[in-house]
């Protein structure tokens, strides 16, 4: 993973002053202070002083995933500014009172433009024209309505496509950070999608485990060639990418659209003869290790039960009592009784997390319910490990320790 740029204090006698490298330097300008918010030692938030936040939070997608992050909009009820980032994608939204009402990305393909030439509102000719057109005061928008080349309506219905699209793609995100800008709403560019928000999150959420499901069973070092169909109607540019046969993760990088597009679009390919896969080996019966697992395509429950499984299976092997887990669900800590409750502890030291989520389900919707769930799992990993330490050799409990922070990637 690449280093992130750094911002260094200089202090020279009575003058001080921050050095930022490169990236960070050319997004700020002397002509738009900042305005800093000091959080003692631990921390300095800048923010532009002309945005005009009432209030702010921000943090890593290892830290909160973008579910909890919107669990924290929709509760608070609130309205402003979200900012997701990675690399270089960068997806915003906008939200007056809870509500979704306007979303941007970076990604070409979430564009306006390539979107309506995507529904067949438009040819990709007339586009080039219509790009050729637009100025910092006249959008790509106005350019195509004020030319007749798409109607009101049909700009209208595109941009709502278009929304939905890029807040259901930021689930598709795990790592990058976020920041979320409490501020006045915009009186412009708003949109009323046909679901509240609340059922846009859990369709996001219902995208993204899909999504995980057929990366397992397309990773991407399994190899295609053309099946004997031919090129799935309307991919015929990304078929002619095939040559005689490439890898999965090749055909992605040249495919402009989301993971659940590409994904769920090779498994119509291959139940229809458009792609042939070669076999997948029969996979070996699991014996959790991290390395060389793509652990990453796991959802954060099974990150904690492969956590569990491993200090299991130590505790096994070390020749260690295993009940001391079993302990954890039958006498739960005060406060987590009523999450374990009729809980179970599997034989390879998992739980039974479908029946943690139905203990924990609240009115506050299924977002809330499972970060409700995630927060139980991690004081089960947190007494697990815990009471490793007190039993396994020093290098083993700490491999697992290691193991942890691995897997959860900034959770600690």
């Amino acid at each position: 993973m690449a280093s992130k740029p750094r911002a260094t204090p200089r202090v020279s006698g009575e003058a001080a002053s921050l050095e930022l490298e490169r990236p960070l330097a050319a997004v700020v300008s002397p002509t738009r202070p900042l305005s800093a918010h000091f959080l003692a030692p631990e921390g300095l938030v800048l923010l532009p002083e002309s945005h005009g936040a009432s209030g702010f939070f921000a943090g890593s997608l290892g830290t909160l995933s973008v579910e909890e992050v919107f669990a924290q909009i929709l509760s608070g009820i609130r309205t402003g500014q979200l900012v997701v980032q990675h690399g270089s994608v960068r997806r915003t939204v906008a939200f007056r009172d809870g509500q979704v009402v306007f979303a941007t990305s970076s990604e070409r393909w979430e564009r306006l433009g390539a979107v309506m030439v995507r529904l067949g509102l438009l040819t990709e000719a007339r586009l080039t024209q219509a790009l050729a057109q637009v100025t910092p005061a006249r959008r790509i928008g106005q350019v195509l309505t004020s030319q007749g080349l798409v109607s009101e309506a049909s700009l209208y219905s595109a941009m709502t496509f278009v929304v939905r699209e890029v807040v259901l793609n930021l689930f598709e995100m795990v790592e990058g950070s976020f920041l979320f800008l409490e501020a006045k709403a915009p009186a412009v560019d708003a949109v009323k999608l046909p679901e509240r928000t609340r059922d846009l999150v859990l369709t996001g959420i219902k995208r993204a485990e899909e999504t995980g499901r057929l990366r397992r069973r397309f990773p991407d070092d399994m190899r295609v060639t053309p099946g004997p169909q031919g090129a799935l109607p309307g991919e015929e540019a990304l078929f002619a990418k095939l040559g005689g046969g490439t890898t999965l993760g090749a055909l992605r990088a040249v495919y402009a659209g989301s993971q659940y597009a590409f994904y769920s679009g090779v498994e119509e390919a291959v139940r229809g003869g458009h792609l042939a896969v070669r076999a997948a080996e029969a996979p070996v019966a699991p014996e959790p290790a991290v390395e060389g697992m793509a652990w990453e395509l796991l959802s954060a429950e099974e990150r904690y039960n492969l956590l569990l499984s491993l200090v299991h299976r130590a505790l096994r092997e070390a020749g260690r009592d295993v009940d001391l887990l079993r302990g954890f669900v039958e006498a739960p800590p005060p406060g987590l009784e009523n999450a374990y409750q009729g809980v179970t502890l599997g034989p390879d030291g998992r739980v039974d997390v479908a029946r943690l989520r139905a203990n924990v389900s609240t009115s506050g919707g299924e977002a809330v319910g499972r970060a409700m769930a995630l927060e139980a799992l991690d004081a089960f990993v947190s007494y697990a490990l815990f009471s490793a330490r007190n039993v396994l050799p020093a290098d083993v409990a700490e491999r697992l320790a290691n193991t942890y922070r691995t897997l959860q990637g900034g959770l600690l």
